[in-house]
């Protein structure tokens, strides 16, 4: 019963006690995963990076620091309220900047143009996608022609 009610709160935190634990299991476990996933993406200054899944804001914060230039965009996706608030609020100072944007928002309905984003990446969630093909076609209608994510 316990390791169910993990297993759903790893891919739909929520704010409780169950909650709560997982958050501290991603930042434990999955900031250095999200560090890596950034480096790997080779993000520029004036590049417009997506996150999928950012859950409390680890890997946001990371790819944000590399986006020194006037154009330099950071897009936050995740469709857990609980982790959107959370990550909301670590990014605050960029948000009110205008450097970055964050939905509360599934994968397949995210609210960003086509062939827009320069990079994307990702860590740990697409396990729980309930449509694999149809959270990739998202990914392919987002990322400008030519670009990989990164995962």
């Amino acid at each position: 019963m316990l390791s169910k009610k993990v297993g759903k709160q790893l891919g739909h935190p929520t704010y409780s006690l169950t909650g709560w634990l997982v958050t501290k299991f991603f930042k434990w476990h999955n900031q250095i995963l999200e560090e890596n996933a950034v480096k790997l993406s080779n993000i520029q200054p004036n590049d417009t990076v997506l996150e999928l899944g950012h859950g409390p804001g680890f890997g946001l914060q990371v790819a944000s620091q590399l986006l020194t230039g006037p154009r330099g965009k950071l897009i936050g996706v995740d469709y857990s309220q609980y982790m959107h608030q959370m990550a909301s609020e670590r990014m605050k100072e960029q948000i009110s900047r205008g450097k970055a944007v964050l939905y509360y928002s599934d994968l397949v309905a995210m609210p960003i143009e086509e062939n827009t984003v320069d990079k994307v990446f990702h860590c740990n969630c697409y396990y729980f996608w309930p449509d694999l093909k149809a959270g990739t076609t998202a990914i392919h209608r987002v990322i400008k022609p030519g670009e990989i994510t990164r995962t």
